[in-house]
């Protein structure tokens, strides 16, 4: 017995160790102890810098930061240890191994978990395995450390894989396989990939259930169905921790409900989804033509980053009007060329899936008749038509403002990530089906070249009859111009060059389309010598996997490659304070907020390491904080930031542009009284009424609050004061000390899902006023003050999260225990 199972485990157990030695060959710097410059994870540790901190000093949990945004939840950040026991399956899959070794890993290993299910032969798994793993859309993913979106595509795969073997009527193998894939996935926390997995189900469900109906074989398919349907609660219940609080945040973000505040803005068309603004949302669209970077990545340029080299136009241009050939080679190596000259705002690079997985796509869908051909097209052109975003606005923006929860997220290129799968999954039945299947080999030669036709066409039609159709413009073409312009001195004649660049981009096409012919007639000729019985079925397959990994890894490593790893203690240097930084540190005061001018503040998380910023970068602000962005601080109004206790700035030095630290003497600290309420009718009026207002002796509250306070008039003698005696994250302390009763303004963020304020240990209404920032009615004489953030959502979602995940645990390892035993090791 133990041979056996020791003989069906050793296949799987080779392919997992190709997979690690792939992940290591592509990421071979890390065997040098380098690791990789991902930008969003840098801006990630300065996220999350002030609340690992706090948690390592204290042990408690932080839920709240003030390092970014003038303080927000710590949700989509950091929250300490996890209650989830799911979470260590996700390392116990990636084997430990280093980033991004260990991502690569999962990606493979979950398509071929997917691909066994399919009962495909060995190799053929291997090819598709290699194929998704390897897709340049997971490359400039992880490249940009996207980590939650990789780790979240890696679960995709054996999602599927459940939800076939329970259609198939192994109900207990794959309930538990959906359940424990699917948690897993949840747990990595990338809604909007969970969202794509759950279309593609939807779909193979749909497909699942026309063709029961078909062979009248409804009951099993509403049982698992059913089956699935629990599998599917129980996968989402460890992970309420996070869920269940998120759900609470995002109603109070730009993710969530709209601002208060109505547009006045005539051509600007008002918020209508309850989410993201669409515009926004759809910034990120890929372009019709642009699709078929899946079959040739230049098509549009690459990326905004693509290199250029002393063979290029560009460079042959510049020599030609005098530039010295050492400066016009360091000027055309240089990554800023854009050659990109598609639609996007700036992009890592393309998706491309692979030209031979393209053309095995194609032959798929000529011969393979299997139900499940019609759910993977089905998904794959939605995935397509989902990616066009703004490109398609008919369809588009009627399912962003109706199609449920869809408005909640950004960036519609990203549903590219669906064809990724299906596209793979049908290339890889298009394999078995020519290799392995019944069909007759007349008809499947017939097939065979039919498909060389229609990819080699369509190949030479967009690389060849490209050159003659696009005019090769891009969007930025005139910042480049100017920008080398400036850089090389004197005067460049910008037609000239911008025609050099044209044809660069030209050249990229007609290469990429040589390439991929090459690639498309090495697939085509294994696989015609395999039906003519010259070459044998393994070894065609192996050529095609072997052609499959060379294709990808050559453009994978455009975008990826030994120049995006540096030594750990360089990459430390990123995120070193600047003189700016360290004279501020001197400043030992626990609490005051800082403004870094040198960059976009509002965009930057790298100030956040080091100090409480104004600024920040998240993609689920605060709505109340972005209106005070839009309104208030684009605009440098210096009372705004006099209110949110701004006591250093962070600009340029004029004759050296280096940066330095400008303290604010008008920075009001942490907590003051008022000596005055405005009122106003209702939010817009509010906003208003902050663009002139000395926020020292005024407040501004909307009349709703009035309620709350009555008939007040605050009092401030010249002796009130309200001073900070603890700072902590989850707990704020002052001291109040006023002749009469009076309106005290703290510098703090309002935020009513959590935050209960105590004078004297009894709880307090908290007031909203100038729009962000908390208020309180403390009565006279000397108090003590205390903010608590005690949001009882979070609690109670640890607790679910506690008991489910660990009864997750123990119902799928019965359920994998109990389908071994019945059918084996097999």
């Amino acid at each position: 017995m133990k041979y056996t199972w020791l003989k069906a485990l050793t296949p799987h157990l080779c392919a997992l160790l190709l997979f690690v030695a792939l992940a290591f060959v592509f990421c071979s710097p890390v065997l040098e102890g380098k690791q990789l410059l991902q930008s969003d994870m840098v801006h990630y540790k300065g996220m999350q810098k002030e609340a690992g901190d706090y948690y390592e000093a204290t042990g408690d949990i932080p839920l709240w930061t003030n390092s970014m945004f003038g303080g927000m939840p710590t949700y989509v950040i950091y929250t300490g240890p996890s209650t989830n026991k799911v979470g260590i399956l996700n390392r116990v899959f990636a084997l430990y191994l280093p980033n991004p070794v260990d991502m690569f890993f999962v990606l493979m290993m979950g398509m071929y978990v997917l691909l066994c299910v399919l009962n495909f032969k060995y190799w053929i798994r291997i090819t598709g395995a290699i194929a998704y793993g390897f897709a340049t859309f997971t490359i400039t993913s992880i490249d940009a450390g996207h980590i939650t979106k990789v780790m979240s595509m890696a679960y995709i795969a054996p999602v599927l894989g459940g939800i076939i073997l329970a259609y198939r009527k192994q109900y207990l193998a794959g309930g538990s396989l959906t359940a424990l894939a699917a948690a897993v996935m949840i747990y990595n926390n990338h809604p909007q990939i969970t969202y794509y997995t759950g279309i593609i189900a939807l779909c193979l469900a749909i497909a699942a259930g026309i063709h029961a109906f078909r062979e009248k074989q409804l009951p099993a398919f509403f049982k698992a169905s059913a089956i699935l349907v629990a599998a599917g609660i129980l996968a989402i219940l460890p992970s309420m921790d996070n869920l269940l609080i998120m759900k609470e945040y995002t109603s109070y973000t730009i993710r969530g409900s709209q601002s208060e505040l109505t547009t006045d803005q005539p051509d600007k068309a008002p918020k209508k989804s309850g989410g993201l603004d669409i515009g926004y949302a759809f910034q990120w669209s890929y372009g019709k033509g642009e699709t078929f970077t899946m079959l040739l990545p230049h098509l549009v340029g690459g990326s905004t980053s693509e290199k250029l080299s002393t063979g290029s136009h560009v460079y042959q241009t510049l020599t030609d009007i005098g530039v010295p050939p050492a400066k016009a080679a360091e000027a055309v190596e240089r990554p800023s060329w854009q050659l990109y000259w598609g639609g996007q705002p700036f992009t890592g690079g393309p998706v491309y899936i692979g030209a031979i997985i393209c053309f095995l796509f194609v032959l798929g869908l000529f011969i393979v008749h299997s139900w499940h051909k019609w759910w993977l097209i089905a998904a794959t052109l939605i995935g397509i038509v989902l990616s066009w975003g703004y490109n398609f606005p008919e369809l588009n923006n009627f399912l962003f403002y109706h199609l449920p929860l869809y408005s909640k997220f950004r960036a519609p290129t990203m549903a590219l990530v669906i064809p990724q799968v299906t596209m793979v999954i049908l290339a890889c039945w298009a394999l078995q089906e020519l290799l392995y299947g019944k069909q007759t080999k007349a008809w499947l030669e017939q097939h065979l070249k039919m498909t060389l036709y229609v990819t080699g066409g369509l190949v030479l039609l967009l690389a060849i009859g490209g050159s003659m159709v696009y005019a090769f413009n891009g969007p930025n073409d005139s910042n480049i111009l100017a920008r080398y312009t400036q850089m090389l001195g004197g005067e460049i004649p910008a037609a000239r060059l911008l025609n050099a660049l044209k044809q660069d981009r030209s050249a990229m096409l007609r290469a990429d389309g040589i390439r991929a012919l090459v690639f498309i007639l090495i697939a085509f000729a294994a696989l015609w010598f395999s039906l003519k019985e010259k070459l044998k079925p393994v070894y065609a397959t192996g050529i095609i996997a072997f052609a499959v990994l060379f294709d990808l890894f050559q453009v994978d490593k455009s975008y990826l490659n030994e120049d995006s790893f540096m030594e750990a203690s360089n990459l430390e240097n990123y995120i070193a304070p600047s003189p700016a930084d360290e004279m501020i540190l001197r400043d030992k005061d626990p609490y005051y907020r800082v403004l870094n001018a040198t960059t976009n503040p509002f965009l930057d998380a790298n100030t956040s390491y080091f100090h409480k910023s104004i600024g920040g970068q998240s993609p689920a602000k605060l709505w109340i904080y972005e209106d005070l962005i839009q309104h208030q601080l684009t605009k440098n109004n210096m009372a705004v930031f006099n209110m949110l206790n701004t006591r250093y700035f962070i600009v340029p030095d004029r004759q050296s542009g280096q940066p330095v630290a400008q303290r604010n003497p008008g920075a009001l600290g942490n907590a003051w009284f008022v000596k005055a309420i405005q009122w106003a009718p209702n939010a817009n009026a509010e906003m208003k009424a902050l663009d002139h207002f000395n926020p020292a002796d005024t407040v501004i509250i909307d009349q709703r609050f009035q309620q709350t306070t009555g008939a007040f008039t605050p009092a401030a003698d010249s002796n009130a004061r309200i001073v900070l005696d603890k700072y902590g994250l989850n707990e704020l302390k002052y001291t109040s000390v006023n002749s009469g009763a009076g309106l005290g303004v703290f510098s703090d963020i309002y935020y009513p899902a959590g935050w209960k304020a105590f004078i004297d240990g009894k709880e307090t209404p908290i007031l909203r006023v100038n729009y962000a920032l908390r208020g309180l009615v403390v009565p006279a004489g000397k108090h003590e003050i205390v903010f608590r953030f005690e949001p009882a959502t979070f609690f109670l979602g640890r607790k679910i999260s506690t008991i489910s995940s660990i009864l997750l645990l123990v119902v799928v390892a019965a359920g994998f225990i109990l389908t071994w035993r019945k059918q084996g090791p097999a």
